[in-house]
C-alpha cells in the first residue's frame, strides 16, 4: 500500500476547503431573502361578495377559490421573495371571481422549478381559462413555461418582469405591469 504523498494531501484538503466555502456562500445566499409580513397579511380585509375559499397543498402551494369561478391564475413569486408576500394579491383576484394558485418555490427561485405549473389545471376541471404569471423572477420563468404550454393558456401577466421567450407568433395575450 502507497503512502499518500504530502503534494496529495494538500490538494484533497484544498479541494474540501473549496468544496465547504462554496457550500457555505451558497447557504448564505439561499436563506437571505424577503420575508412576508405576516402581521400585513393578517391585516388585510376583503369586502366582497364572493365567497372565498382557501386551501394549503402538501408541496406549500395555495389555492383561493371562489364559487363558481370560470378564469384561473397561477403564480409564480419573486426571486428570493417568500410567497406568502403575494397572498394579498391572490386573496384580491379571487374576491372578484377568479381563481388564483399561489406557487411555493424551491428556496424562492422560480428558475429551480420552472414546471411548477404542471398538473394544477387538472385540479380544477370547471376553470374555462388559464392565465399564468408572476413577479420578477417568476414571470420570467412563467414566460418560459407558457411558451411551451401555449395551447393551455389565454394569457401571461408579467408584474415588473420581461418575457425571456418569444411570444410574437402566439395568439397569447400578454400584460406587463412595470413602474
Amino acid at each position: 500500500m502507497k503512502i499518500m504523498t504530502t503534494r496529495k494531501r494538500k490538494r484533497i484538503i484544498i479541494l474540501i476547503m473549496v468544496v465547504a466555502v462554496l457550500f457555505a456562500a451558497c447557504a448564505i445566499y439561499l436563506s437571505d431573502y424577503y420575508h412576508a409580513d405576516m402581521s400585513a397579511i393578517e391585516d388585510m380585509e376583503f369586502s366582497s361578495e364572493i365567497a372565498v375559499e382557501s386551501e394549503t397543498w402538501e408541496d406549500g402551494t395555495m389555492a383561493f377559490a371562489p364559487e363558481a369561478a370560470k378564469t384561473g391564475l397561477i403564480f409564480y413569486p419573486g426571486g428570493k421573495v417568500e410567497y406568502l408576500a403575494y397572498q394579498p394579491l391572490m386573496q384580491a383576484c379571487a374576491a372578484e371571481g377568479i381563481l388564483c394558485v399561489l406557487v411555493e418555490m424551491p428556496f424562492n427561485l422560480a428558475v429551480l422549478d420552472m414546471d411548477a405549473a404542471d398538473g394544477i389545471q387538472e385540479k380544477y376541471p370547471k376553470i374555462e381559462e388559464w392565465y399564468i404569471g408572476g413577479h420578477s423572477l417568476g414571470g420570467s420563468m412563467a414566460a418560459s413555461y407558457v411558451v411551451d404550454h401555449v395551447d393551455e393558456y389565454e394569457g401571461l401577466i408579467l408584474l415588473g418582469s420581461y418575457s425571456t421567450a418569444e411570444l410574437a407568433n402566439t395568439d397569447l395575450n400578454v400584460i406587463s405591469i412595470y413602474g
